[in-house]
């Protein structure tokens, strides 16, 4: 068994294509690169703008919560006043006239601790929406 080893002859004319694709590779590699890296910015951008929209959300749910905490707190309260108050009038038990008023002032001190830290809302970042929107098409 005899095996031959056969190199074809390099010559200069078949290379000369090649480096006229490469600097055109070379260049559509880097453009390529680019757009990535403009398209993770632009992502980061977006994931931070959905971040401030989450907090605010959060927030409103939080001040939301706080609201209905007090109107119930304020109807358990009204509740109270008002069976006192057929209580009073059936002769049962009476209540000092400054007594109600203390009590009602007593319970919106304690309701309005909480509302009284309330947060201005965070501005969500708009910078992509607007480039969105040419001026100029």
């Amino acid at each position: 068994m005899h095996v031959e080893l056969v190199v074809p002859p390099t010559t200069k004319p078949n290379s000369k294509p090649n480096s006229k694709i490469f600097p055109v590779l070379v260049f559509l590699l880097m453009a390529c690169y680019g757009i990535m890296t403009l398209v993770v910015v632009e992502q980061g951008h977006v994931i931070q703008s959905q971040r401030n929209l989450i907090q605010q959300l959060v927030q409103d749910s939080n001040q939301l919560a706080a609201l209905r905490g007090q109107a119930a707190a304020q109807q358990a309260i009204e509740k109270k006043q008002a069976k006192a108050n057929a209580k009073g009038k059936t002769g049962a038990s009476t209540v000092a006239p400054m007594q109600a008023p203390m009590q009602k002032e007593q319970a919106q001190k304690l309701l309005s601790r909480k509302s009284r830290i309330e947060k201005q809302p965070l501005q969500a970042d708009d910078k992509v929406d607007r480039r969105r929107y040419p001026a100029q098409i």
